[in-house]
């Protein structure tokens, strides 16, 4: 006996034709949150505006296109490291964008020999053509009766470090950055007086806005090209981020190359203007 299967009317060829597209593009259609796919990975516009968060850049209200579009290329290229860390190095699945670009770039040596920095110095003398400095420690305090106290103990000999490290966790006192500043660098009240001190002595306190300044010159530095010896460690690790930069913008092409990124320009409340692929239409399917 043969079996009859009844053809199906117009409404339910409809409802076939319908279920076959649902089921062959229905997956591609993002969701609401979704702004890219990574290898068919979705990822959220709440991953990108964790990223200017840390970045802390301002959102979609404040920047042009041209900008976020720049900024979510950055974001986009992390994710990709990210991924290129998890199956070249074997690290865990989730792995954050900054521990996964450190694990890359400690599976190569950064070393930088006396030759290339010399190379660079001699390249580059007018960056180390300094004009008069001097090297300045300094405090601020909230209250004068301890500033004058402190700035009394101070010009008494009392070690900086000994100082710093008491007030290192005393209320409304900050232990100030130590450096070598030119006129030019120090607002002209603080020039005018910090520049007629000696060496190793220790200033009056120096009201403001803010509250109380005591600084103490450690040394005067004269004009001039500092000479190579005192800047080498310095440039010397100027060069090596400058190749870990380097390598990791080499590793972000990579990885580009490797997987597959789609932006979806319709979850964007900007006009996308970057390097990914992007889908600009309102898919249907």
């Amino acid at each position: 006996m043969t079996a009859v299967v009844d053809s199906p009317g117009p409404a339910g060829g409809l409802l076939v034709v319908l279920s076959l597209l649902i089921s062959a593009c229905g997956s591609s259609v993002p969701q609401p949150d979704q702004v890219a796919e990574l290898d068919g990975e979705a990822i959220s516009y709440v991953a990108f505006e964790e990223f200017l968060q840390r970045n802390s850049v301002a959102g979609a209200g404040v920047l042009g296109s041209d900008i976020l579009s720049s900024l979510l290329d950055r974001f986009l290229d992390e994710q990709l490291l990210a991924r290129l860390a998890v199956d070249r190095l074997g690290l865990a699945e989730g792995i954050d964008a900054s521990t996964a670009a450190q694990a890359l770039l400690a599976a190569d040596g950064w070393t930088i020999d006396e030759a290339a920095v010399a190379s660079y110095y001699r390249q580059n003398l007018s960056r180390f053509d300094f004009p008069e400095r001097v090297h300045l420690r300094q405090l601020l305090f909230a209250d004068r009766v301890m500033a004058e106290r402190i700035r009394e103990l101070w010009s008494q000999g009392v070690p900086y470090r000994a100082i710093a490290e008491e007030l290192a966790s005393a209320p409304a006192t900050h232990v100030g950055e130590e450096g070598e500043f030119s006129r030019q660098e120090l607002p002209p009240a603080f020039a005018e007086i910090l520049f007629v001190l000696a060496d190793g002595e220790v200033s009056d306190v120096m009201p403001v806005d803010y509250g109380f300044h005591v600084f103490q010159v450690v040394r005067h530095l004269g004009p001039g090209v500092v000479p190579l010896e005192e800047v080498s460690e310095s440039i010397a690790e100027d060069l090596v981020t400058r190749q870990r930069e380097e390598f990791l913008v080499q590793l972000a092409a990579e990885a580009r190359e490797r997987y597959n990124v789609r932006v979806f320009q319709r979850n964007l409340p900007f006009n996308y203007l970057g390097r990914y692929e992007s889908n600009n239409t309102h898919e249907n399917s």
